[in-house]
C-alpha cells in the first residue's frame, strides 16, 4: 500500500514539474527599441505599442538601423499631422481627414518591413499582414484579449490534491497501525 501511495505521490510531483510552461520570446535589438520608445513618446495607445513589441520580439524579425530611421520618420510625420491639426491621438476618431493622413503614414511605416496595414474606418480595426499573407496583428477598439489554453494552473491544483490524498492515506495508515 505504501509503495502505491509513494508511486502516486512521485507521479504527481513529476507531472507538476513537467507541466511548467516554456516560452522563448525573442529579443528586441536597439533599432527596434528606438521604434518602441518613439511610439511611447508620441503617446500611441498601449495596445498598438504592445502589438508592435510582440511583432519585433518574434524570431526572424530583425529591424535594421536604416529601417528604424525610416519608420521613425513616418511616426514623426504622423505626429506632425496631429500637431498641425491641433488634435491628440485620442481625438483622431473625431477628425476623419486627419485620421486618414495618419493611417497613410502608418501604412508607409508598415511597408518598410514588407507588411501590409489595413484600417477599417467603421470599426477602427487595424489589421497587419506580412508578405506571405499571414496575419501579424489585429487590433480593434475593444480590449485585446489573451488567447490560447494554459493548463498549468489545472495541473498544479490536481497535483497538489493528489499529494494531499497521498499524505492523508499515509497518515491514516500510520494511525491505524498505532
Amino acid at each position: 500500500m505504501i509503495k502505491k501511495l509513494l508511486a502516486v505521490s512521485v507521479s504527481a510531483v513529476m507531472m507538476l514539474a513537467m507541466s511548467v510552461s516554456a516560452f522563448a520570446a525573442g529579443s528586441v535589438n536597439t533599432s527596434e527599441q528606438k521604434i518602441l520608445d518613439e511610439l511611447n513618446a508620441k503617446n500611441v495607445p498601449a495596445k498598438y505599442v504592445s502589438q508592435a513589441k510582440n511583432y519585433v520580439e518574434k524570431d526572424g524579425v530583425d529591424i535594421t538601423e536604416a529601417q528604424a530611421k525610416e519608420i521613425i520618420a513616418h511616426i514623426d510625420a504622423a505626429d506632425k499631422i496631429l500637431s498641425d491639426a491641433g488634435i491628440t491621438v485620442a481625438d483622431l476618431k473625431k477628425d476623419r481627414a486627419t485620421l486618414e493622413k495618419v493611417v497613410e503614414e502608418a501604412k508607409k511605416a508598415a511597408q518598410v518591413l514588407n507588411l501590409i496595414l489595413t484600417f477599417n474606418y467603421t470599426t477602427y480595426e487595424v489589421t497587419v499582414v506580412d508578405a506571405s499573407g499571414k496575419t501579424v496583428a489585429v487590433i480593434n477598439s475593444t480590449t485585446t484579449k489573451k488567447t490560447g489554453a494554459d493548463s498549468m494552473s489545472t495541473v498544479a491544483v490536481v497535483s497538489v490534491l493528489g499529494l494531499a490524498v497521498a499524505t492523508l492515506a499515509v497518515v491514516t495508515k500510520k494511525n491505524a497501525e498505532a
